[in-house]
């Protein structure tokens, strides 16, 4: 019976994740940042590397892979994060770029430099990006 729950548990866990790559465009300036640094560009709080203005591009709100980003990289809520704009607003702070598909975040990675947004491990083959960083998902979204 235990080795049933282990194949069950084996099976079924690959269902509930999810694996985020944050990506750039192929000439992006750096190739490898932390995940602090990552947070602080789509929170507004870096603007700018090596002296161009970055383009931010994030999901739609209440997409799986937009919570996954929210929860593992930017270490906030979807509520945390709406009254954080809202003070940002004062200061002169906009929030990303919302993306409405995923062809749309390759045009934009393709024709815009620098450029940075996030994606799914499906996305990324056969695609001239830079991965920057990557983290599996294993929570409910």
């Amino acid at each position: 019976m235990q080795r049933v729950v282990y194949i069950f548990i084996f099976l079924i866990l690959p269902l509930y994740s999810l694996e985020l790559f944050v990506i750039a465009d192929k000439n992006f300036p750096e190739s490898n940042l932390t995940r602090s640094e990552i947070a602080s560009m789509f929170l507004d709080k870096k603007r700018f590397i090596k002296e161009e203005k970055i383009l931010v591009m994030n999901h739609k709100v209440g997409t799986p892979l937009r919570y996954c980003f929210e929860k593992n990289i930017l270490k906030k809520t979807e509520r945390s994060l709406e009254r954080y704009w809202r003070k940002a607003y004062y200061q002169g702070r906009r929030p990303p770029k919302v993306i409405s598909s995923i062809e749309m975040l390759f045009l934009y990675l393709k024709s815009v430099h620098p450029s940075i947004g996030y994606t799914d491990s499906n996305t990324i083959f056969n695609k001239k990006v830079t991965i920057l960083y990557h983290v599996i998902c294993t929570n409910d979204f």
